[in-house]
């Protein structure tokens, strides 16, 4: 069983996104491997599910107000 990398533009093309946008999730949550110099950032497919997850926009819990008394 061999395990695929992908690059900063792979996952852009699945995401339809820019290569810029996911190289800052990527060192935002600290996913993937930065492999220095031209090589640049590296990606398992493990660590492409977790850039999806970071991309998703997570559901906000509501706030509870009180009332006012009316007088």
């Amino acid at each position: 069983m061999s395990t695929s990398t992908l690059t900063t533009a792979d996952v852009a093309d699945r995401l339809r996104c820019s290569p810029k946008t996911v190289w800052r999730l990527a060192n935002r949550h600290g996913i993937g491997m930065r492999l220095g110099g031209r090589a640049g950032w590296r990606f398992s497919e493990a660590d492409y599910d977790r850039l999806v997850q970071a991309i998703t926009p997570q559901p906000v819990p509501a706030v509870r107000r009180r009332r006012r008394r009316s007088a």
